[in-house]
């Protein structure tokens, strides 16, 4: 009986290993814990396509979902302390001796990646620390509510509200708040840029309000419409299923009862065209605004057909809705318009190139480029989305690097300011 039994676990462990084993590129760097967190992940999005067939959060087993352990090293004399912005419990880390300074110094405001869905700042303490290690810098990063139990607005506007309470009271914390940068990682990337807009929007209609001096964006998600770019196209076999980002999107904005939607978006078949003022949004968003540089792996961007069961799902109100909130620069802001764009502070985007997000900030670099606004670009040629995770496991790893050059260009940038 035992040995049937140990058959059997064997058997299902096996099972289980093939499941979720997910090939990553040859060429990526750190490639033993890039396949660990891919391994990770995959698991994830089994238990989620599982438990969104019996009528469950499919999130639930996502990181940050379920506890995730500490388990990084904390440099000597650094603080990290729990407190509450807007009502929303946030965490503070305070580089040594940042608190004494005599003059005010800058601080990062991050927001933690996750699709909307899942991660929290317990999971993200390790960037968190190696963004305060790197700059010198208090770094502030808010607990948002999380879809689909907080849907959008929500967690826009959690985002928002910590960091306007955290810039009015900035002396209480020595820092300055006219040297304060906005920050996030994937769908933490997309609230980044929102908030920033939404800032700068406000400036520009006479509100009283602070922009932040600089945005870091690492890998973003921008734009909720064209699923078909170059990027999606060359990487859909890592992302696990490539209706995955999707349904990240449909639980930001409330439909989290339709997956089944998720396979007409990614053939960008929920796109009403006849709205004249989203075919002047997809302009910006088209596959011509990527260089020919990136495209130079082949791809396929053509349409799939999607089955008639499916097609029935897009009713005239789901559609308009669906394009009411592509065109919602809070959740879409490339979006924005050039004379928002004008008025951005600088802006440093990173991207990787086996990541579909990758031409959502490749457009934007190249947009404000055409615009003249300062902005930078790094360009990770063999890594994953998810990249910035793994820097800080190890400070002889690529990817510790890459994140070093991404935090110093912070501090180089509001460190000189005048």
């Amino acid at each position: 009986m035992l040995k049937k039994a140990g058959i059997a676990i064997g058997l299902l462990s096996v099972l289980t290993g093939y499941l979720i084993h997910h090939p990553i590129p040859a060429k990526v760097p750190d490639p033993w814990l890039f396949q660990i967190l891919t391994d990770v992940l995959a698991f994830s999005e089994l238990m989620g396509t599982i438990s969104e067939r019996v009528g469950i959060n499919r999130w639930w087993a996502y990181p940050g979902r379920l506890p995730v352990p500490r388990w990084m090293n904390v440099p000597e004399g650094m603080k990290i302390e729990k407190t509450v912005f807007h009502g929303i419990e946030s965490v503070v880390v305070t580089p040594k001796g940042f608190a004494e300074r005599k003059i005010p110094g800058p601080a990062i405001v991050v927001y933690h990646g996750g699709g909307w869905v899942f991660g929290n700042i317990d999971s993200y303490l390790p960037l968190l620390v190696t963004a305060a290690e790197h700059t010198g810098f208090l770094v502030m990063s808010p607990e948002y509510r999380l879809a689909p139990e907080h849907i959008f607005p929500i967690p826009f506007e959690d985002c928002l509200d910590t960091t306007l309470e955290f810039m009015s009271r900035a002396k209480e914390f020595n820092v300055d708040p006219k040297r304060i940068a906005i920050a996030g990682d994937s769908a933490g990337g997309n609230l980044a840029m929102a908030v920033t807009v939404e800032l700068v929007k406000r400036k520009i209609a006479g509100t009283l309000v602070q922009v932040p001096a600089m945005q870091a964006l690492i890998y973003p998600k921008l734009q909720m419409t064209n699923y078909l770019l170059p990027s999606y196209a060359q990487n859909r076999e890592f992302i696990f299923s490539k209706d995955l980002i999707p349904k990240f999107w449909l639980s930001y904005i409330g439909l989290s009862s339709q997956y089944s939607l998720a396979q007409i978006i990614c053939e960008n078949a929920h796109i009403d065209f006849s709205n004249k003022q989203m075919a002047e949004k997809f302009a910006l968003v088209h596959e011509d605004r990527v260089p020919t540089r990136y495209k130079q792996r082949p791809y396929n961007a053509t349409p799939q057909s999607i089955p008639s069961d499916v097609k029935k799902l897009l009713d005239g109100k789901t559609k308009a809705y669906l394009n009411k909130m592509m065109l919602d620069e809070r959740i879409a802001p490339l979006f924005a318009s050039n004379k928002t764009l004008l008025h951005l502070p600088y802006t440093h985007v990173l991207v990787c190139e086996y990541d579909p997000l990758r031409d959502d900030g490749i457009i934007l670099f190249e947009r404000l480029q055409s615009l003249g606004k300062e902005s930078s670009l790094q360009h990770l040629p063999n890594s994953l989305h998810a990249a910035a995770s793994i820097g800080p496991f190890d400070k002889n790893l690529y990817h510790a690097k890459q994140n070093k050059i991404l935090f110093e260009k912070v501090r180089d940038y509001l460190n000189n300011m005048h």
